[in-house]
């Protein structure tokens, strides 16, 4: 990044920033303001977060509370349904047969005396991100006690067999989410975090973190000598490339594009959702020795080995992929930014449930910071420098009639991108995580 503006500035920022949000990195694993339980695909944000600023035991005890959590057929105090148009919004007590549906996944919710299920069926994203944060701070541990001592700690050992067979689980069924057995993951109407979008059917943003999920789990496996079960996962992951090259890239686009399958939903097919960024994130992770300016970057990431990853594709196949990456950060760029501001929807949306959402509202065509905070890393990683300087700059750039904090733009859950206000939960800190997340990628690799 040689490029990269006012290196020592942006330094002094990203130190600055880090300092001023330490303090959220020590607290629990809820998102904060009027969110009073854990949400477990903001946990992983939360949870890493945590875990790169030092709070070691802290996390530990976190991912084994909510692994514990895991719906299995006797799981008592679970709802479901508030979010899903098949039961007109309505919760439902879950009895033992959608249980047994749901046996393995994680719930959307952990409240204090109960669980839910937001949707119809679990989350994709809620499960795969945890099995992807849970085995990337288990081969940490590995790694971090092999160096040490030259053998695995007792207490990680014992952490990592009682978490492997719960991870086992979420992958389990998540793979049984693949209906039609073509590789992707099918789901229905708000499955994931945009839940009043209605998005069903193969979504590109949760084939991405079944792709981090996979990757990630695989990397422990062989870390733990598990070749076999590595090789396994490791199959399902080349599979599932091959399926989102195959049939979610738009040649038209030039990005990767949701498969509805119900034809009558009313919004258009081809709208393009900022979060289609996660792909090209999980792929410069799995991807890293393609990637341009990868290689100086692979250091700073402990999974990152090429010869694990290299036979996942092979390279005349991985440098087209990489190729699709770059103009697929070309269309979101040219699409969903409005200014310098990237929006999480390239158009308004005409139809929203449970709530009726009017534009520049929640998720309906505004800014969310957690999100952009991955697409600048992501972009950091292809080495975009104008791109992330521009990011960088919102990311600083805080508004003088507020007394709040110098940081509010990315404090709020979401922003409002006509009138530059904020909106929902403030502070938010899953989008707090997330760019302390990018912040020390960034800052790691200007020093080096």
């Amino acid at each position: 990044m040689s490029g990269f503006g006012g290196r020592e500035k942006t330094m002094g920022n990203i130190r600055n920033f880090l300092a001023l949000t330490e303090k959220y990195a020590s607290q629990n694993t809820e998102p904060g303001d009027y969110y009073k339980a854990v949400w477990c695909r903001d946990a992983a944000y939360i949870l890493k977060d945590q875990y790169m600023s030092g709070h070691h035991d802290v996390v530990l005890q976190k991912i084994k509370q909510i692994w514990k959590k895991q719906i299995r057929n006797d799981s008592e105090k679970l709802i479901y349904g508030r979010g899903s148009p098949k039961t007109n919004f309505t919760p439902t007590n879950a009895g033992s047969d959608l249980s047994t549906n749901f046996n393995g996944a994680l719930p959307t919710t952990i409240f204090e005396n109960f669980s839910e299920v937001y949707a119809l069926n679990p989350d994709i994203d809620s499960t795969a991100l945890m099995i992807y944060v849970s085995t990337w701070i288990l081969t940490s541990m590995i790694k971090d006690s092999i160096d040490k001592s030259k053998r695995i700690s007792t207490m990680t050992n014992d952490l990592v067999e009682y978490l492997v067979p719960f991870l086992f689980r979420g992958i389990d069924y998540l793979n049984s989410r693949d209906q039609d057995n073509d590789g992707l993951l099918e789901q229905d109407h708000n499955e994931d975090w945009m839940d009043t979008v209605l998005r069903e059917g193969k979504v590109v943003y949760s084939q991405a973190c079944w792709l981090m999920a996979l990757t990630s789990f695989s990397n422990l496996l062989l870390v733990l000598n598990k070749e076999n079960e590595a090789q396994k996962l490791r199959n399902m992951a080349s599979r599932l490339v091959n399926s989102i090259e195959k049939l979610m890239w738009s040649e038209k686009n030039s990005c990767y594009i949701d498969i509805k399958l119900d034809k009558t939903a009313d919004d258009p097919p081809g709208i393009l959702f900022q979060d289609m960024v996660f792909y090209v994130f999980a792929m410069t992770e799995l991807l890293p020795h393609i990637v341009p300016n990868m290689s100086k970057v692979r250091d700073l990431d402990m999974h990152a080995k090429d010869e694990q990853n290299e036979s996942l594709i092979n390279d005349s196949r991985a440098m087209e992929i990489n190729q699709r990456l770059l103009l697929a950060l070309g269309s979101l760029k040219n699409r969903t930014w409005l200014g310098d501001i990237p929006l999480v929807t390239d158009k308004p949306l005409l139809k929203t449930g449970p709530w009726i959402l009017q534009s520049n509202e929640y998720h309906n065509y505004t800014h969310w910071p957690w999100i952009t905070a991955v697409e600048l890393l992501t972009r950091f990683r292809f080495g975009q420098t104008n791109e992330c300087n521009i990011l960088l700059s919102r990311l600083f750039n805080h508004s003088k009639q507020n007394s709040k904090s110098d940081h509010d733009n990315i404090f709020y859950e979401w922003l409002n991108p006509t009138t530059k206000t904020g909106g929902g939960a403030y502070p938010f800190r899953t989008g707090i995580s997330a760019y302390r997340l990018t912040s020390f990628e960034i800052i790691s690799r200007l020093n080096s």
